[in-house]
């Protein structure tokens, strides 16, 4: 009898340990497709029916049954639900970020980052104080301020030219030339004469009149020479030069020899088109 019973212990642990592996062969059989499962079909079919939140169970089911395995397809129907249904931005994040880790280089990839983006702005509204509105504010405020900084370098460059600094202004719209002090200052008042207070008092005097006297022949006055050429100063400046030395500038040099900055424009048409044109080192300039 004990050998009876021995040999049917040893064929119930052979029974069960037969049964114990083909549950665990039948548990590792392979999931379908994703877009093949019950669950993910059922849920394409209550969107169309317009039914988003009983969809949004069936994509759930779906995740939940393959566990580790990715659903990335599911994922991305429950974050656009969460987003545009249900208003649950925080799981729209999470699904859909979830969608971009498993397929990043999807043909969807860069819409699934902007559905991402919207969700986080989207939660930023829900929050207390607005802080997506302060950080709008604060970012225009930045770009007002770098706008400001940049006009105010372009003007100091350009007054650096001005005072023949010999720096290259910033890249602006047509400036005004700048014209010579003797030009700017206004027109010069010859000063009041102070009157005593009893000349102001005293009567004029009368002239008495002239006696009758045969008048002199007339003299007639000789007409004035004219200068020599030697001492005309267009005479002096006709056949000038000026090399361009690293510091000059325009108006520098129509300082020097006392000339507009426009005549030496207008003297050097191949070389300064413009006014606003850079002066290069070296060159031979023609002063009128």
């Amino acid at each position: 009898m004990p050998r009876v019973y021995r040999f049917l212990s040893a064929l119930t642990g052979l029974l069960l340990a037969l049964l114990a592996g083909g549950c665990g062969e039948r548990e590792r059989l392979p999931l379908p497709p994703e877009i093949e499962d019950p669950f993910y079909v059922q849920g394409k079919q209550l969107q169309k029916q317009g039914r988003p939140s009983e969809a949004l169970n069936a994509f759930l089911k779906v995740i939940d049954r393959r566990g580790e395995s990715p659903s990335p397809e599911s994922h991305l129907e429950a974050g656009l639900i969460c987003l545009y249904h249900t208003k649950d931005f925080p799981a729209a994040y999470y699904h859909l970020r979830r969608y971009h880790k498993a397929q990043p280089n999807s043909k969807e990839a860069p819409l699934v980052l902007g559905k991402i983006e919207e969700a986080k702005r989207e939660f930023a509204r829900t929050l207390p104080g607005r802080p997506l509105d302060d950080q709008s504010l604060r970012l225009a405020m930045e770009d007002e301020v770098h706008k400001l900084r940049r006009e105010n370098e372009e003007l100091r460059a350009e007054l650096s030219v001005i005072r023949g600094g010999g720096v290259t202004p910033t890249a602006r719209g047509p400036r005004m030339i700048a014209l010579p002090d003797e030009v700017r200052v206004g027109p010069v008042r010859p000063p009041a004469v102070a009157v005593a207070p009893e000349e102001e008092e005293r009567p004029p005097l009368v002239t008495p009149a002239p006696a009758l006297v045969s008048p002199a022949p007339a003299v007639t006055a000789a007409p004035p020479r004219p200068a020599p050429e030697a001492a005309r100063p267009a005479a002096r400046a006709a056949g000038r030069t000026h090399t361009v030395a690293p510091k000059d500038t325009l108006y520098s040099i129509s300082r020097r020899y006392q000339v507009r900055v426009e005549d030496i424009v207008a003297a050097n048409p191949a070389l300064l088109p413009r006014a606003s044109t850079p002066l290069r080192v070296g060159t031979t300039l023609r002063i009128p």
